[in-house]
């Protein structure tokens, strides 16, 4: 008979949808939400450097500079909000479901955030700025508690019912 430790935790008490989506949620939130956003709105955006222009921003005059750099300001805030809204949208799926449908939005909101990160990628490589499999990482690294939170408590809500049904059959 296995003897009980009360310090053991399983991986699956750890995983919980709701952590792991709180934290994937969290790092969303502050990695590609606040800071791109604070990156925009200073003026001098740090996400999009001005040597990926090329000869075009070198040979602009300083009218021309100071308009691609509004573009480039722009583009890094307009990231941040779509990054904060995405977070917004893990947090509060995170809170207002539970079980087996907390379950399923955590691999949905895991599912939208790497689609994000492919979409954001695929139009990097169609402008030629080249594909960076290293984006796709670090998506997975943030969104793997969300997945694995997910997977684990998939069927959680079909085994409380079966036992539920035969605890009902014996009495």
């Amino acid at each position: 008979m296995p003897s009980f430790n009360p310090g053991h935790m399983d991986i699956k008490s750890i995983l919980k949808p709701r952590n792991g989506m709180i934290f994937s949620g969290l790092i969303i939130l502050l990695l590609l939400g606040l800071g791109p956003i604070s990156g925009g709105s200073g003026g001098e955006p740090e996400m999009f450097g001005a040597d990926a222009y090329g000869d075009l921003y070198v040979n602009a005059s300083a009218d021309d500079k100071e308009s691609i750099d509004k573009v480039r300001s722009v583009a890094e805030f307009t990231y941040g909000a779509a990054g904060v809204s995405i977070a917004v949208f893990i947090l509060a799926l995170a809170f207002l479901t539970e079980g087996t449908t907390q379950a399923k939005a955590a691999l949905l909101s895991g599912g939208v955030s790497m689609l994000w990160a492919f979409l954001t990628i695929l139009a990097w490589s169609v402008q030629g700025f080249g594909f960076f499999i290293e984006m796709i990482v670090m998506f997975a690294i943030f969104t793997a508690p969300m997945f694995a939170g997910g997977f684990l408590h998939l069927n959680d809500d079909e085994g409380e019912a079966e036992s539920t049904a035969s605890e009902a059959a014996a009495e």
